[in-house]
C-alpha cells in the first residue's frame, strides 16, 4: 500500500467488504407509544446495507421488539439494552442510546433517525448517490 501525502483527497483502496450504509437509531416503549419505528425503519432500508437498533427493554405490555421483527430482515441488528434511571435526566439517556447504536455500525456512512422520521423513497438515489461519490474522499467524515 503507498503512503498517502497530506494532500491526497482520496484513499487509494477503500475496502470492499464494508458495508456502504449503516442505518441506526433507538427505542423503548416505541409501540405502546404509539411511535412508527417500523415505518421509519422500512424507509431507509433499502437503501442500508445494515440497520442498528439499541432497543430498550420496555414495559411488560410493550410490543416493539416483536414489531421490529416482524419486518423479517437480515439487515437489521438488534442491540438489547438496559436505560438506567440516573440517565434519563435531562435527555442523557437518547444520548447514550444513540451513541451505543451508532458504535455497532460497520458501514462508511451512517444513517441517523428517530423512531418517529422517515425519509421519502424519493430521496433514496439521492442519498446513495452522493455517499458513493464521497465514500473515498478523506475530507469527508461519513
Amino acid at each position: 500500500m503507498k503512503n498517502l501525502h497530506p494532500s491526497d483527497q482520496t484513499s487509494p483502496d477503500p475496502a470492499a467488504d464494508t458495508p456502504l450504509i449503516s442505518g441506526f437509531s433507538f427505542a423503548r416503549n416505541t409501540a405502546k407509544l404509539g411511535y412508527p419505528v417500523v415505518e421509519s425503519i422500512q424507509s431507509v432500508l433499502p437503501i442500508c446495507d445494515e440497520f442498528v437498533i439499541a432497543l430498550g427493554k420496555g414495559d411488560d405490555d410493550d410490543t416493539t421488539r416483536e414489531q421490529i421483527l416482524s419486518i423479517n430482515s437480515p439487515k437489521i441488528k438488534i442491540i438489547g439494552t438496559e436505560w438506567k434511571n440516573a440517565a434519563r435526566l435531562r435527555g442523557a439517556i437518547y444520548i447514550q442510546q444513540t451513541n451505543l447504536a451508532k458504535e455497532h455500525c460497520r458501514g462508511k456512512w451512517c444513517l441517523y433517525l428517530q423512531a418517529d422520521e422517515v425519509i421519502h423513497e424519493r430521496y433514496h438515489a439521492t442519498i446513495t448517490e452522493a455517499c458513493r461519490h464521497f465514500a473515498g474522499d478523506l475530507r469527508v467524515d461519513g
